[in-house]
């Protein structure tokens, strides 16, 4: 494919509409693209946009770059698209979509990977040392000139620690990577078991979900990563909680709907956690009458553990970009026949 016959690329931003989430697209994203294919002619779709000259701009697109959730409001409207990238790891509205019309897409559907994982990894490598070190009460006695050097200088190396991850995929693993650099032992959480050749090197010990009161209960810091699915509601129960012997730190990078708020609460009052750390919420934006935000021990982010500066994100587009051209297979290409496979047997169950 010549340089003059490059499929054109539209990136559809909505900012405005949901300031709160994290990822922001602009110019800036594309010009990893530009660098690499100057003949690439890469258009941008706002808000504001005319109806009308939106609407034809989607009719036409090859290629898309958005989030989940605003394609699938003009999924209906882009009857060319040979490939839509999301620039988020997860892709929930999506699949959402999928599961209420049980349509296979006709075009390639990818994700952002590779660079979510750095990112995520050393917000939770950040808070582990902040809270051992005792960063923040540092702080605060900096503000009233208390000088508590014996105090201070009592805690614990990292090499001494051990993190449970669930959800030890790409990004679980990646996070693994950090810590096993710092000495710290690893345990995974995994939903099925792993074989030899799927193991990552850094992960010291597999566990199955089945297993999260195990884990629960080896773990100094509690890292969790799992996806919002019916089977990961309230995946962190008070009973599970309780196992928590070591009185662990608590990062959630995953989805909020993993633990719920009175649950958090609790597990702190009851001394089964010490400290929280939470990115993201349920709901989110977190309601400003939620009582996670007046607790001392608790660490609220607005969903920012996975940004990464555009031009990284670009980046990882642009080799999808010329793999497309090449007619090659795409990283971090997303499957939904097994999905449409699963639902067509239960759709199947419940005529029968």
């Amino acid at each position: 494919m010549t340089s003059t016959s490059l499929p054109p690329v539209l990136l559809l931003t909505n900012d405005n509409e949901r300031k709160w989430i994290q990822a922001i697209l602009s110019e800036k994203f594309g010009k990893a693209l530009k660098q690499k294919f100057p003949s690439v002619c890469i258009k941008f779709i706002d808000a504001e946009t005319d109806p009308e000259e939106r609407k034809k701009h989607l009719e036409e697109a090859e290629i898309l770059v958005a989030k989940p959730l605003d394609f699938v409001d003009i999924v209906d409207n882009v009857p060319n698209l040979k490939w839509i990238h999301f620039i988020f790891a997860g892709y929930e509205p999506f699949t959402n979509h999928i599961k209420k019309t049980r349509k296979v897409p006709h075009y390639k559907v990818t994700r952002q990977g590779g660079t979510l994982g750095v990112a995520m990894a050393e917000y939770v490598l950040a808070h582990i040392i902040a809270k051992e070190r005792k960063f923040e009460e540092m702080r605060e006695d900096e503000k009233v000139r208390n000088w508590r050097d014996n105090y201070f200088s009592q805690f614990r190396v990292l090499s001494q620690l051990t993190i449970g991850i669930a959800g030890a995929g790409d990004i679980g693993c990646e996070v693994a990577r950090l810590c096993k650099a710092f000495g710290m032992r690893t345990i995974g959480l995994t939903k099925t078991p792993r074989s030899q050749e799927t193991r990552s090197e850094y992960i010291d010990e597999y566990r199955l979900s089945s297993d999260l009161p195990y884990m629960l209960a080896q773990s100094d810091v509690i890292c969790n990563l799992l996806p919002s699915l019916p089977e990961t509601n309230n995946f962190f129960h008070e009973d599970a909680f309780q196992h928590c012997t070591k009185k662990p730190l608590f990062i959630n990078i995953g989805r909020g709907n993993c633990v719920k708020e009175s649950t958090i609460i609790k597990a702190l009052e009851k001394g089964w956690l010490s400290y929280v750390v939470l990115d993201v919420t349920d709901p989110e934006p977190l309601t400003k009458d939620s009582l996670l935000w007046n607790i001392p021990e608790v660490i609220i982010t607005p969903h920012v553990s996975g940004f990464v500066p555009e031009i990284l994100m670009g980046e990882v587009f642009a080799r999808n970009y010329q793999k497309f051209i090449k007619g090659e297979s795409l990283e971090y290409e997303v499957d939904f026949t097994k999905l449409i496979d699963k639902l067509k047997v239960q759709n199947g169950a419940k005529e029968t």
